[in-house]
């Protein structure tokens, strides 16, 4: 009798431990939630990018940044991609034909802003679906140092992991997994003017290897506007459908 009494207090216990350690986590997350609301600013944006083989990627985008701090920030964001590129496929006789792959991909995800004395950087995970069974589990993290009031380093790690529907239409589907590394530079022409070149280093999980770079403009004539345009060469040790020259333009409001 004794044993069924403290196996059942013990029991008991365990279950208000339980009930006061959700408590205490609610109550953590009405805090941080309480400060953060202190501060909730809307932003949103349009984006296009384009190039070799009809490529065209259409991505309206918007989030919610909460301020957690003078220098923290977390911002939920959503982004709504449409694909649409040319590529040979199987014409069903044993021959290729000029085929359009379509497709839409929606990404939720979630970035870790921080901003301190010149420098700045972000963690941000991502998660994507879309069209044909795609699915893509996406990381990546960066940092910007301002050297004075004209110069500044870029520095950034992006990897991806994702279904091979998207970029590999009528092969095997496999998961492919991407690595890339960015070094950039930006040197500000005049006020709010900011030039940007960049060199891109990648690698996947199929042993291709990669180098790009990238030349763009950034104008941001508020602190909550930023509009960019970019010329991107893409270039990789495989003859692949994307090698080529692409363009990007981009008007992004971030309150």
């Amino acid at each position: 009798m004794k044993n069924k009494e403290a196996a059942r207090f013990k029991k008991t216990e365990r279950k208000w431990r339980g009930y006061l350690l959700c408590g205490l986590l609610i109550i953590g997350l009405a805090a941080i939630w309480g400060e953060a609301a202190a501060e909730v600013k809307p932003q949103f944006g349009l984006e296009g990018y384009g190039g070799s083989n009809k490529l065209f990627i259409l991505s309206p985008w918007l989030g919610v940044r909460f301020g957690l701090g003078s220098e923290v920030s977390l911002i939920l964001r959503y982004n709504y991609h449409n694909f649409r590129y040319d590529y040979y496929g199987s014409d069903g006789l044993g021959g290729s034909v000029l085929k359009t792959m379509k497709a839409d991909v929606s990404r939720m995800s979630g970035t870790l802003y921080f901003s301190k004395k010149g420098l700045s950087g972000y963690v941000n995970l991502s998660y994507l679906v879309g069209s044909d069974g795609y699915r893509g589990f996406l990381a990546d993290s960066g940092l910007e140092y301002k050297f004075n009031e004209h110069i500044a380093g870029l520095w950034s790690v992006y990897s991806i992991r994702e279904k091979s529907v998207l970029w590999h239409p009528e092969e095997t589907v496999r998961w492919i997994n991407t690595y890339s590394m960015r070094f950039g530079m930006k040197f500000w022409l005049v006020k709010n003017l900011a030039f940007n070149p960049n060199l891109y280093l990648m690698k996947n999980s199929e042993e291709v290897e990669g180098v790009s770079y990238s030349v763009g403009l950034v104008y941001s004539p508020n602190w909550w506007v930023a509009i960019h345009a970019y010329y991107f060469r893409y270039g990789e040790t495989a003859f692949y459908v994307f090698r080529g020259n692409y363009f990007s333009c981009g008007l992004n409001f971030y309150f």
